[in-house]
């Protein structure tokens, strides 16, 4: 695939996310480089993350790194430091979940189901 086939199809996959993955006035086409830079080459990897809230590609590269798969990271949680539900990724990408809590609901859940 081409790379501007697949700058393409990520800034297909954004702006079906909307405003909180396209960054605001940011061209679309610098957002979704700044995911090919963090080495999501493949739109439905990028996909599988917005899906988990995790709307930077900073965000999905540091919980990648934690260990954290997109689909662990999409876990529906109340804990942390805001008593709302929210994703795994979503809090932990906005600091209101410590990775430590992060891993022990993925692990409580692993072994629960």
């Amino acid at each position: 695939m081409s790379q501007t086939q697949l700058i393409d199809d990520i800034s297909a996959v954004l702006r079906r996310h909307g405003d909180a993955a396209m960054r605001g006035d940011e061209p679309l086409e610098a957002v979704a480089r700044t995911w090919i830079d963090a080495g999501f080459d493949d739109a439905e990897e990028v996909e599988a993350w917005l899906l988990a809230r995790c709307f930077t590609a900073d965000g999905a590269l540091m919980l990648e790194r934690a260990g954290i798969t997109a689909e662990q990271a999409s876990i529906l949680t109340n804990a942390g430091t805001t008593n709302d539900e929210d994703t795994i990724g979503h809090k932990l990408t906005h600091g209101n979940l410590s990775p430590d809590e992060a891993r022990r609901i993925i692990t409580s859940r692993f072994w629960n189901t």
